[in-house]
């Protein structure tokens, strides 16, 4: 149940947060994550980074930060949805990493404990935050849009699947970073061989973050 209401209070307030932030802002914001994961490890002796990689986790975050520099539109509201969002989803992937590892508890069955609870918690915010503002009009909105949210419930299952996967074999921290070098992975890409465009704060970040992302398999694989 605590992995649960977890789940559910990174979802509810990370959308939250868009509401009032732009999209950059919510990046520099999200980088934060991994260090939380590494200071939660270490408080429930799940883990004992080195400083060598926690240098690495730094680095991967100050690059996050430079390739999310831009217009910042602050909001009191909007950061303490976030900062609460990240904060939730740190110790949820904590937690789950003890649940899968730790206590050896295998993926199917994680999953069947922790969704049917993620999904009560948001549904206990959308009773009070969505329920009043919902209208007739808005369930023929979903009524006519129902394959994409089939579709966008498989996929959710799907990343949770996976995300659980990669946590069971490797750590929480492993796969917090990876979906940050996939994106700065994704953004290189497109840079080199799609014509994209981006400033060239935003190139050193996405390389800084990668330097870092290299760093850290090495000496994660070093300390093994």
């Amino acid at each position: 149940m605590p992995i649960g209401f977890l789940q559910g209070a990174t979802i509810v307030l990370g959308m939250t947060s868009y509401l009032f932030l732009t999209v950059s802002f919510v990046q520099m914001l999200k980088a934060s994550t991994p260090v939380m994961i590494v200071l939660f490890l270490r408080i429930f002796k799940l883990a004992e980074p080195t400083m060598k990689i926690l240098a690495a986790v730094s680095i991967i975050c100050l690059g996050t930060i430079l390739s999310s520099y831009g217009e910042i539109n602050f909001s009191i509201i909007g950061v303490t949805s976030m900062v609460s969002g990240q904060v939730a989803e740190a110790l949820r992937l904590v937690f789950t990493q003890k649940l899968l590892k730790n206590l050896k508890f295998d993926i199917v069955e994680s999953l069947c404990y922790v969704t049917p609870a993620a999904t009560f918690w948001v549904f206990i915010a959308a009773i009070f935050l969505e329920f009043p503002r919902m209208s007739l009009g808005t369930l023929s909105l979903v009524n006519d849009n129902l394959y994409i949210f089939f579709i966008a419930g498989v996929l959710a299952v799907g990343v949770n699947t996976i995300n659980s996967v990669v946590i069971k074999f490797t750590s929480s921290l492993m796969m917090k970073l990876l979906a940050t070098a996939r994106n700065a992975s994704l953004v290189m890409f497109n840079v080199m061989f799609m014509g994209e465009a981006v400033t060239g704060l935003q190139f050193v970040g996405y390389s800084i973050s990668l330097a870092g992302f290299m760093m850290y398999n090495y000496y994660r694989k070093k300390s093994t």
